[in-house]
């Protein structure tokens, strides 16, 4: 008998209507947990499936993070050769919404970065885009993949700066290239490392679409087949360029009143994109480089925001209370909302399915892997244990 999207035996009918009523979630994590809020408003999930308000993967990863620990996953079956007795593992859901399962991913993901990260100092970087652009990631979300493109793009530009001039200078023109990336089949290029994820969400739940992107200033000079630091990096040109990428990309899809839009960005904002890149006033070391790595992988594999932050939920009255610190001045805001509107803004950031939320560029990608140990070698420091981690298209 299928009910839903998962397969139950006919055998045991209890089964099947338990499961499909969604009645046997554990109850002792409490009433504050996105697995209790999800069952309690079951039908209200399901109304929005049935008139197309959300996608096939949201709705899947609502009904396996309500069944995540459940025999409903499958379980493995342990018995003992010698007395007999049997013990069953439940499997997990490894869904984006269930924080269980999303920590445990967030730390394998963590170490894995740290396990190859350049024992050097690292500049955390976080690329925005402005309200009014916004509205078009939400509604087509194959545009996020022009963020991580237009932040690779701005760093390998800032990174091949005086290369980038001295062809100015010199007036020589250049055959435009089909590819997105930028100096990716030059010669005598400068390269980089770094790492992006793609956060959707701000503090307050909101859609605000931004990248992290953590970069090693010690960069590889494929002609002089050396290390070069890049510890200054100018804000000026950095915020210029990023919204140069951002623009350019978004224009060559033909988007709806954009060409305004476009126009009115370069007009009022001479500055550019806003775009944070300060640089720590203490050394980088492995163990800064790790708490960085911590923060901008937090979010990539567990719900946007952390059940501790649920105050309470009344069921009764449908209703709920969360508290969030305000980014600008790290002011304590509660909200009090109905649970409807708490569940929309939630599962507005699940992301497609296949989707991959980290990017890794320059001697960092796995393209690179013999680069990466040249640079190593260059830097004159060992390379580090590398931690295997599962492939992103298993998890959502």
């Amino acid at each position: 008998m299928l009910v839903g999207d998962f397969m139950i035996d006919d055998t045991n009918y209890a089964d099947c209507l338990t499961l499909y009523n969604f009645n046997h979630v554990d109850k002792i994590k409490g009433k504050e947990s996105f697995s209790y809020i999800f069952n309690d408003n079951i039908n209200y999930i399901r109304s929005l499936y049935n008139r197309g308000k959300i996608r096939n993967i949201t709705y899947d990863t609502i009904q396996k993070t309500i069944l995540c620990g459940s025999i409903y996953l499958g379980y493995d079956l342990f018995v003992c050769p010698h007395c007999g007795n049997e013990s069953i593992v439940p499997h997990k859901c490894h869904s984006k919404l269930c924080t269980s399962c999303g920590t445990k991913e967030a730390k394998l993901r963590a170490a894995h970065i740290s396990s190859i990260a350049l024992d050097a100092k690292h500049r955390h970087i976080v690329f925005t885009i402005p309200d009014l652009l916004r509205g078009y990631f939400i509604k087509d979300r194959s545009l996020l993949n022009l963020l991580f493109i237009a932040a690779r793009n701005t760093l390998a530009c800032i990174f091949n700066d005086a290369k980038y001039r001295k062809i100015k200078k010199k007036k020589i023109y250049l055959k435009k290239n089909k590819c997105p990336y930028s100096y990716k089949n030059d010669r005598n290029k400068i390269v980089f490392g770094s790492v992006l994820t793609l956060h959707t969400f701000g503090r307050d739940l909101k859609w605000n679409p931004h990248i992290h992107c953590l970069v090693c200033e010690e960069a590889f000079d494929t002609k002089k087949n050396k290390m070069k630091n890049f510890s200054f990096i100018s804000y000026e040109k950095l915020r210029k360029t990023w919204m140069y990428q951002v623009l350019d990309l978004l224009s060559k899809q033909k988007l709806k009143h954009f060409r305004y839009l476009k126009q009115r960005f370069y007009d009022e904002l001479v500055n550019g994109f806003y775009v944070y890149a300060k640089k720590k006033e203490k050394d980088n070391d492995d163990n800064n480089v790790d708490d960085c790595v911590n923060y901008i992988t937090r979010y990539t594999s567990r719900p946007p925001m952390a059940e501790n932050r649920i105050i309470k939920y009344e069921d009764d009255k449908k209703m709920i209370r969360w508290w969030y610190n305000r980014h600008e001045d790290e002011k304590y805001i509660e909200v009090y909302e109905s649970v409807e509107n708490f569940i929309n803004n939630l599962i507005l950031h699940c992301p497609d399915e296949n989707f991959k939320m980290v990017r890794y560029y320059g001697f960092y990608s796995n393209r690179n892997k013999k680069l990466l140990e040249k640079v190593y070698e260059l830097y004159g420091k060992k390379k580090k244990k590398r931690i295997r981690n599962l492939k992103e298209r298993k998890k959502i």
